[in-house]
């Protein structure tokens, strides 16, 4: 039944771009860092071109966006972690390093010169929750390098684990473009740690054989605009 309601809407969006897309909704599904950083902007140039489409944005981790877009609950997906899923298409858009932050006064913070990856075996490290894709990022990139936690605190957000970092508790692995506030008020220290650099791709996503509505091909367009070269 799905599939069927998903077309009739998609039908009904497509008369709706004969009338210049005065009407319709989108449905736009990210994950966390993609939702709050980078999103934002094209939201809002999307409504000044078409003011008479409803738009609804889900933010949520990446593994819950994949099961809405399945579900055909989302018209645009956006997430920043890997992605392997038989009736899912992946394509990169934007690139986003992660860098290890702490807060000023962490004793890591105060060193000068960079430290080498092993030190990170000997710290709390705050993570988010199963299912995040700088999680599996970051999990990754420390398994790479034998890098094994000794304590590990879960935080199911972004924003309370700067808040957590920024009280003094451990460090963590983050977007930058996610820090750029409490760099710029010197709440927050990035780590020198050496040969640890991690760029991922930040990707967009949808359903195979699924025809875009016309609401949806006029925010692809902007994301469109926004791509980096892979």
């Amino acid at each position: 039944a799905a599939p069927l309601f998903a077309a009739e809407r998609s039908a009904e969006e497509d008369l709706a771009a004969l009338r210049g897309l005065a009407a319709g909704s989108l449905s736009i599904g990210a994950s966390t860092t993609v939702s709050i950083w980078y999103l934002p902007p094209l939201l809002a140039a999307y409504h000044h071109a078409h003011p008479g489409v409803t738009l609804r944005l889900s933010s949520a981790n990446t593994l819950d966006i994949v099961d809405l877009l399945v579900r055909r609950e989302l018209d645009v997906a956006l997430v920043e972690g890997p992605i392997s899923h038989p009736s899912i298409q992946v394509r990169p858009w934007r690139k986003d390093r992660l860098v290890w932050i702490a807060a000023p006064d962490h004793p890591l913070a105060r060193v000068q010169a960079p430290l080498d990856p092993e030190v990170l075996g000997t710290q709390l490290i705050i993570v988010r929750e199963p299912g995040s894709g700088t999680r599996d990022v970051g999990q990754a990139a420390m398994q790479e390098r034998g890098v094994a936690p000794r304590d590990v605190l879960e935080v199911e957000s972004t924003e309370a684990i700067k808040q957590v970092v920024v009280a003094g508790m451990g460090i963590a692995l983050m977007s930058e473009a996610a820090i750029r506030p409490q760099l710029a008020l010197d709440e927050l220290k990035i780590l020198p740690i050496r040969d640890f650099s991690v760029t991922r791709w930040l990707n967009r996503l949808s359903l195979a054989g699924r025809h875009p509505s016309a609401a949806a091909a006029a925010f692809e367009h902007l994301l469109d605009a926004e791509e980096e070269p892979s």
